[in-house]
């Protein structure tokens, strides 16, 4: 994959199109209204692997405007 913006962007949105869907969430898993609505979107339950990404994971500095 080639890396054109922020890598961890990149790599959410190469996720999400081979299927990844996002959940709102903290360390403690994800928020459960959000587990709720994710099983009326899916319509069944399913197998997946959860991954939890801090919000600083995006706060790199690459993308910063140099002052």
């Amino acid at each position: 994959m080639e890396i054109d913006g922020h890598p961890t962007q990149d790599l959410v949105e190469e996720l999400e199109e081979r299927g990844a869907i996002r959940v709102e969430g903290s360390s403690s898993g994800p928020r459960i209204d959000a587990l709720h609505t994710l099983s009326e979107k899916l319509g069944t339950e399913r197998s997946g692997f959860w991954m939890f990404l801090p919000a600083g994971t995006f706060l790199t500095g690459f993308d910063d405007p140099l002052n």
